[in-house]
């Protein structure tokens, strides 16, 4: 399948940050066994001794200068450990911190006006829009520790794990054929939630495609356990498999179970530093931010990241730290932008939130049975739609139209259902008119078509809504006199589009993929993508693939 060439815009994830604030943990204490009671909020905690959940630090007496920090909660045992040496030497440092995970992180961030963020993994700043971090300089996107994470089961159920290959694909096939439940925590509210969660969609994206890793975290996802702590996690009942990272495991007890990092590759969460525009506006905050990035990432770093029960930021581990897993297979890459976009969209309606045209090929070849399947494909477009329907929430908005030629006078194309919110009487609209959308013979008015739904979708743009229009197709534009050629598509194309009104545009073609090549080249400009089908579940895993903002990566 080719490769995808566009991104998600930043924008889609601003509705989830305010969802956030509900389904996150904002400075929650790891639970580790030996830790203590925090100081209570007014009161002053020893000098270097980080902040409670969401109290931040009371400054010592004497002249040592501040830099607001926001860590991952997991990362509070290594700012434990380095910030008693910050106070100490005339160009002495405090730090004061919030705790904050998940992507509630990004609005703390904003709201303290922190120097430096250190999420607990690199993939947030992807969901973090609100955020103006600093590119390029004062050792942004260092990655100061990880952490492995583990499939954590009952004895038995990790022996058939094992016997399946023991890796992150052999766990999303035992997940898919329903033999095992996944637990998770939630993909929002934490590193160990998204990337695990991720990690396993990723496998499948590896080993087949991107449609197939939607159409798997949809299936998954019906069956998963989602909970607030690694602790919920770690108690597993028979046939669960929960994605646990090694700092929450590590001194747990593990008798009778299995603890398993993944044989194809282990997926890490990657403790970041992300130093923001305000922490490179002042000087005095630069030498901060050199100074606390030298304590956490220098020779003298070992012992904090031992404490914290992290690894270095290539996955080895210290000797004696307690530590699971001596070696570790070759570490997935980050997640990309479009990779989190799947889990969130997977996870939580409001992420589903798009504006869709969807355009269906009504020609004769419409109705051929696909391969394998007894289903023609008119028939599979019809409960592809369907469930799109189901998948978007009401603040959606959704349209139908039906194309050939001369369908409506001298127009290829007929609109069946207006795009809107999708109000019950829109979703009765709907149905209807699928229940009535049917293949007939006419030709194939591809070009002038797609030309006609790409002005229509850019024209009722909303601003900060995912906009975009999937035409389903046999592939040919055929039979259409007068109909614009490739070349005439692809410069009218070009003439209507506006950066300040996008629309992302797919072909998704099920027959000629010679043809589909022809319209990819066309529509390729303007950012456009062809997603050539071979099989029903495919169709199926499309739809699924819209709901979570589109086709393009």
């Amino acid at each position: 399948m080719a490769k995808h060439r566009a991104v998600h815009a930043a924008s889609r994830w601003l509705p989830g940050v305010a969802m956030a604030a509900v389904v996150a943990v904002v400075g929650m204490l790891m639970l580790r066994p030996d830790d203590q009671s925090p100081p209570q909020s007014g009161e002053t905690p020893a000098p270097g001794v980080a902040a409670a959940p969401g109290v931040a630090v009371t400054a010592p007496t004497g002249s040592c200068a501040a830099l607001r920090a926001v860590a991952a909660t997991s990362f509070r045992p290594m700012l434990d450990s380095v910030a008693p040496k910050l106070l100490q030497g005339p160009d002495c440092m405090r730090l004061d911190t919030t705790y904050a995970d998940g992507r509630a992180a990004a609005a703390a961030v904003v709201k303290d006006k922190a120097h430096v963020w250190i999420p607990d993994d690199s993939s947030w700043s992807s969901a973090a829009a609100e955020v103006k971090l600093a590119k390029d300089t004062a050792g942004a996107g260092t990655v100061l520790a990880t952490s492995p994470l583990y499939m954590v089961s009952d004895a038995a159920t990790g022996t058939r794990l094992r016997r399946a290959g023991g890796s992150w694909m052999a766990l999303a096939n035992l997940v898919d054929a329903r033999t095992v439940r996944l637990v998770v925590r939630d993909p929002a509210g934490s590193g160990d939630g998204l990337i695990g969660t991720g990690a396993v969609a990723e496998a499948v994206w590896q080993a087949q495609d991107m449609d197939a890793s939607a159409l798997w975290l949809s299936r998954a996802r019906g069956s998963t356990r989602t909970v607030a702590a690694s602790s919920e996690v770690l108690r597993t009942k028979a046939g669960e498999v929960g994605l646990v990272p090694e700092y929450a495991l590590a001194g747990a007890s593990l008798s009778g179970r299995s603890a398993l990092p993944g044989r194809d590759f282990a997926a890490l969460l990657r403790y970041t530093w992300q130093p923001t525009a305000t922490g490179i506006a002042d000087p005095k905050s630069v030498a901060g931010l050199k100074r606390l990035q030298e304590a956490l990432s220098g020779d003298d770093a070992s012992e904090a990241r031992a404490t914290a029960r992290l690894r270095d930021a290539s996955g080895t581990a210290t000797p004696n730290a307690g530590l699971l897993a001596t070696n570790l297979a070759k570490a997935l890459p980050v997640l990309g932008g479009h990779h989190v976009d799947h889990v969130f969209a997977t996870w939580y309606a409001q992420d589903r939130r798009t504006d869709a045209l969807i355009v269906v090929d009504v020609s004769g070849s419409m109705a051929k049975p696909a391969p394998g399947s007894a289903t023609p494909l008119i028939g599979l477009v019809r409960e592809g739609v369907r469930s799109l329907g189901g998948m978007l929430p009401n603040d959606a908005r959704l349209g139908l139209w039906e194309f050939g030629v001369g369908l409506q006078g001298t127009s290829d194309h007929r609109e069946l259902v207006r795009e809107a919110m999708l109000t019950p009487a829109q979703r009765r609209a709907l149905t209807i008119a699928l229940n009535t959308m049917n293949a007939r013979p006419t030709g194939t008015g591809l070009h002038d078509t797609i030309l006609a739904a790409y002005t229509s979708a850019r024209d009722r743009y909303r601003p900060g809504v995912p906009n975009q229009v999937m035409v389903f197709t046999d592939g040919r534009n055929e039979d259409d006199p007068g109909g614009a050629s490739a070349g005439q598509l692809a410069t009218r194309l070009q003439a209507a589009q506006d950066p300040k009104r996008p629309v992302q545009l797919s072909v998704v073609a099920f027959g000629d993929h010679q043809a589909a090549e022809v319209v990819g080249k066309a529509i390729e400009p303007i950012g456009g993508y062809v997603d050539f089908l071979t099989t029903p579940d495919q169709v199926a895993a499309v739809f699924i693939h819209v709901a979570a903002g589109g086709l393009h990566h």
